[in-house]
């Protein structure tokens, strides 16, 4: 009874506001943190080696701090502006042994109009090449332009995105930039606040995409069913499970030769025809140790799962009474869509025989 509870609650999951994008924030400044970077005398440097990642210190002053946090594996440089124009920043990347890459940034301000103030800003997105540091200039000023290059963000109409009646706190529509280019827009909610605050950012629509967490591959890709829509699986591959999902891209497991776990090979594969983004594993290789298939099913609910691992996230292709793709990070929801047209879609029989069959456990029911 208890496992049904959990079916139902994620299947009414998709109504719900999604979970902050920031859910195991830590200020680096705490003592069980395991921040590799610190903030000192406004630099960032390395806590190991003391090495610093920029020759300038960043720009703090009495009208303006900075803050470095981490959540899981990123870190986020927060800069906030207390003057009449207020603005919060926040420069989101990793870093390793002195590698960065930079992830985004997040730019809000306030305008003050002659009947009203409202929050405005910008979302700017990397393109997951290594960042040159030590910085001439500060770190964060340098990234920025990096990221952003002249953008300049105001209010959109975000009629994209709709803000469900139980969200409460800040909505805020702003342009989006990827690799300095425009690309449509995105609609934050800042949940039970009345201002930008890093720990309740919450994506509502065209949010960076978790489902590109796998290697990134070349455009080129074997020819498509083209005659078949909502598959990314070639001609002579069998299609294990396939759906265009609701956010316009399109997910499918497919199959070449593989009768058991140590024959042929098994792919996940993300994009649109002819644009195929992301696949795991890159090179095609036999499902055994990589893919699993589960029939988590309870009672008279229907639910099989093809699953498989990819660093700190899981994923999970899902046959149900609504089909869908959900990935986890650290055990927890990062992402979730569900199938589009239909809103079914089925695993391929051939699956079972194909696969290593795995028990169901409670990551199954996030």
């Amino acid at each position: 009874m208890k496992r049904l509870g959990l079916i139902a609650l994620f299947l009414c999951s998709f109504s719900a506001v999604a979970g902050p994008m920031f859910p195991s924030l830590k200020s680096c400044r705490d003592a069980d943190s395991d921040c590799a970077l610190a903030l000192n005398d406004n630099f960032l440097v390395d806590a190991h080696s003391g090495q610093r990642l920029s020759e300038m210190a960043e720009p703090a002053g009495v009208m303006s701090s900075f803050w470095l946090y981490r959540d899981g594996d990123r870190y986020i440089l927060e800069n906030e502006n207390y003057s009449q124009s207020k603005s919060r920043r926040w420069l989101v990347f990793t870093y390793d042994n002195g590698r960065v890459v930079l992830d985004g940034a997040y730019v809000f301000s306030i305008h003050i109009a002659e009947t009203r103030a409202y929050w405005h800003g910008y979302d700017c997105r990397g393109d997951a090449k290594p960042f040159a540091v030590p910085t001439k200039d500060s770190f964060s000023e340098v990234a920025l332009e990096e990221l952003c290059g002249d953008a300049e963000g105001w209010v959109v109409s975000g009629g994209d995105a709709k803000v469900p009646v139980s969200a409460k706190g800040l909505t805020v529509s702003v342009p989006v930039y990827h690799s300095r280019n425009r690309d449509g827009s995105a609609t934050y909610l800042f949940t039970e606040s009345d201002v930008p605050d890093l720990s309740k950012l919450v994506c509502l629509s065209n949010c960076a995409d978790i489902a590109k967490t796998p290697e990134r591959v070349s455009n080129e890709a074997a020819p498509l069913r083209w005659g078949q829509e909502g598959t990314l699986c070639s001609d002579d591959e069998d299609i294990y499970f396939s759906c265009p999902l609701q956010g316009g891209k399109t997910v499918s497991v497919c199959a070449q030769g593989n009768n058991k776990p140590t024959a042929g090979s098994v792919q996940y594969r993300y994009g649109v025809p002819g644009n195929i983004e992301l696949v795991y594993p890159k090179n095609a290789l036999p499902p055994k140790g990589k893919f699993f298939v589960v029939d988590a099913s309870e009672g008279s609910v229907n639910l099989n799962i093809i699953k498989f691992k990819s660093g700190a996230y899981t994923y999970l292709v899902n046959q149900a009474f609504v089909s869908f793709l959900t990935v986890l990070k650290d055990d927890k929801v990062v992402f979730r869509q569900r199938c589009g047209a239909g809103s079914y879609s089925s695993i391929n029989r051939a699956a079972l025989q194909g696969l290593e069959s795995r028990p169901k456990n409670a990551e199954d029911f996030r």
